[in-house]
């Protein structure tokens, strides 16, 4: 007799797949508050029930959308190969280089969280929890760069504009004003490196 188990995982995990795929496209064509259970049910193809056994709730959605994209854009694997550079230039480039890919892809994952947690407060108590995370994991970038800082600046202060100005939000404001993504990624390697390092950058 065959063994069905692995083709019920499969199947489980291709209905979960489809659903948040049916979710991600419906918060996005339609926003957060309007999109039912029953919407993304329908689109998924599957029951309203079975949308609640696997995930509970909307907020849980928009929690795999985010998981989502950050397992597909190797966000680990990239951090841990910025936190290997021990050149403070070539470290802040790479880190650079790094944000650019992470909001590149994952603008339209943000810009739901961003819907969402403005109507609903489970979604925005859960981004609260993922940037006060980010906010620890980011302090390692600058952590080992104290004595290569602009003089007077600590590695608490200079932590805070590294946040400051990695932020989805300034982001989008570039690219919705016609910056391409390479001109990003130089501005952001640029200023980091002149605002931590004192770096004096030629025009």
């Amino acid at each position: 007799m065959p063994d069905v188990k692995p083709v019920r995982r499969r199947d489980r995990a291709a209905t979960r797949a489809a659903i948040v795929d049916a979710a991600r496209d419906l918060f996005r064509e339609q926003g957060y508050a309007r999109t039912t259970i029953t919407d993304i049910s329908t689109r998924a193809g599957v029951a309203p029930q079975t949308v609640y056994w696997a995930f509970g709730s909307k907020a849980r959605l928009v929690t795999e959308i985010r998981e989502a994209w950050l397992s597909a854009a190797g966000t680990a694997e990239r951090m841990r190969t910025v936190l290997a550079i021990a050149d403070p230039p070539a470290r802040l480039d790479a880190y650079a280089g790094f944000m650019t890919h992470q909001w590149e892809t994952g603008a339209e994952a943000v810009a739901i969280q961003q819907d969402a947690m403005r109507v609903d407060p489970d979604v925005a108590a859960d981004v609260q929890a993922i940037l006060a995370a980010r906010a620890t994991a980011l302090f390692e970038v600058v952590r080992p760069l104290g004595p290569a800082l602009a003089p007077g600046l600590t590695v608490e202060r200079a932590h805070d504009r590294l946040l400051a100005v990695s932020m989805a939000e300034v982001y989008l404001e570039l690219r919705g004003r016609g910056w391409a993504v390479e001109d990003y990624e130089r501005w952001l390697a640029d200023i980091l490196k002149t605002q931590l390092l004192g770096t004096r950058l030629v025009p």
